[in-house]
């Protein structure tokens, strides 16, 4: 008497019940005569050396290429001939190199024995640390070497054969590495980051010589330098070209500054002359007058220059870093208080 409610209840959805479950039932039963029958033919196939879906008694299936082709493998013995020496396997250290991806900016400085613990130093201190890499390359090594800093010492002190060495050691040992190369004096004050913004808006496959254009002694040539002590970019392109023609430059042209040397090699060579504006693009520098006050300098040439020339003292190049410093803090201010 209880169960004529309930079952008067379940009635409608009686036959759904029914052929769910007796769907269910079957589906498994069929599952698992499925899986036991292909079981036994997988065993069976790989008892006798077949692969899936080949009969016994028929030659098996190749995928592609000739049937009569013999797919055994096959050991090849390697014998070492004893008479020749061992060649080891060179990897890059870095994997990046190995793929061909390049830093975008070395930094070299140009420095002397007499300058090495002074203004090289400030200047590693000031701004090195904002470059990937940063090398300092002089003729001759102080007794006593700073900490902290990569020196290059191409043991001779005259200045076109500093000049000459350094751009055989960073075309040898950095030119696949790095995509420009920017050269100055320790004399010179270094605004990294615009700098490495120049470098991120330059085409890194055209061959060009960016810095302050100078006249050449006489100034009879239509063709520029790009004068030392405020800096120069190079293209890796341009220093693969320079480089089978350094040998000749050293020895054909007579020259006192390394920096007008090598600009005298780049022209005569490759034709180049030095630019200070490429693909809108500015190299914009500024040169600091004898007894100049960094904190009284507020002109727009100042604030926006790359490099400023010359630096006499350590302690100057550090209150130029001061002002700098001051002046990129203000302008962060200014556009946080225009973005509030």
């Amino acid at each position: 008497m209880r169960l004529s409610p309930f079952l008067a209840v379940f009635r409608p959805a009686m036959p759904l019940i029914l052929g769910l479950s007796l769907g269910c039932t079957l589906s498994l039963l069929m599952v698992s005569w499925t899986q036991g029958d292909t079981d036994d033919v997988c065993s069976d196939q790989l008892r006798l050396g077949l692969l899936p879906g080949d009969r016994v008694g028929e030659p098996q299936r190749v995928d592609a290429g000739d049937r009569s082709e013999d797919f055994q493998p096959r050991i090849v013995p390697y014998h070492k001939d004893p008479s020749k020496p061992h060649k080891k396997v060179l990897r890059t250290r870095y994997i990046h190199t190995e793929l061909g991806i390049r830093e975008r900016l070395l930094v070299g400085i140009l420095t002397s024995r007499a300058t090495l613990n002074t203004l090289a130093v400030a200047v590693n201190r000031t701004v090195a640390h904002h470059f990937h890499r940063t090398f300092f390359f002089t003729g001759l090594r102080s007794a006593k070497l700073p900490h902290g800093m990569a020196v290059v010492a191409h043991g001779d002190d005259r200045p076109v054969w500093l000049m000459y060495e350094t751009i055989r050691h960073l075309h040898q040992h950095h030119g696949n590495e790095y995509d420009w190369f920017y050269l100055a004096q320790d004399d010179t004050y270094t605004q990294a980051e615009r700098i490495m913004n120049l470098v991120g808006h330059l085409s890194a496959g055209q061959d060009l010589y960016m810095g302050r254009a100078e006249e050449f002694i006489g100034g009879e040539e239509r063709a520029r330098y790009c004068h030392g002590g405020y800096g120069y970019l190079l293209s890796r392109s341009l220093l693969a070209r320079l480089q089978p023609h350094l040998d000749a430059c050293r020895n054909d042209i007579l020259s006192v500054r390394p920096d007008e040397w090598l600009g005298r090699c780049i022209i005569d060579y490759l034709g180049l002359s030095c630019m200070e504006k490429y693909q809108e693009m500015t190299y914009y520098y500024f040169e600091l007058q004898k007894n100049a006050d960094p904190e009284r300098e507020d002109t727009v040439q100042f604030k926006n220059t790359f490099t400023v020339h010359p630096v006499s003292e350590p302690a100057l190049m550090y209150r130029l870093h001061k002002r700098y410093s001051q002046i990129e803090l203000d302008w962060t201010y200014t556009q946080i208080h225009q973005l509030q």
